[in-house]
């Protein structure tokens, strides 16, 4: 897998590739709750797509937010949350490049859009954002 397979399949899939620094593309793709961006990087062993921030914490983070996440983690799959290195919560799919073909990056796309849709509101309510 290459940068310009990545662009090309980003764009066949409707997430409008943007390069975005070395091996790495800003890409927007259009909900029903607004439009949603992530940052695509390919490395040598792995394609993340990431929303960065999901929700903007400046690590203000409580116990309960925490829970909620790790729960939110057990439940999701192929998806995960975690925090960057500001604080903020990112939501994040990790897909190993070895043999990565285009459905998989499909549904692993598909998989971040429904849960960045699924718990975007749940957590910017709970944030009083």
């Amino acid at each position: 897998m290459d940068e310009a397979t990545v662009s090309r399949t980003l764009s066949k899939l409707g997430w409008n590739p943007q390069p975005h620094g070395n091996g790495t593309f800003r890409s927007t793709h259009e909900t029903d709750e607004g439009e949603l961006v992530a940052y695509v990087r390919l490395t040598d062993n792995w394609l993340i797509a990431s929303i960065v921030p999901f929700l903007t914490t400046r690590g203000d983070n409580s116990f309960e937010l925490a829970r909620w996440l790790l729960r939110m983690n057990r439940d999701m799959y192929q998806c995960k949350f975690a925090y960057d290195e500001d604080g903020d919560v990112v939501l994040t799919v990790e897909l190993p490049t070895e043999s990565l073909d285009f459905g998989e990056i499909e549904k692993a796309l598909a998989s971040l859009v429904r849960h960045a849709v699924e718990h975007r509101s749940t957590l910017r309510r709970a944030a009083g954002a």
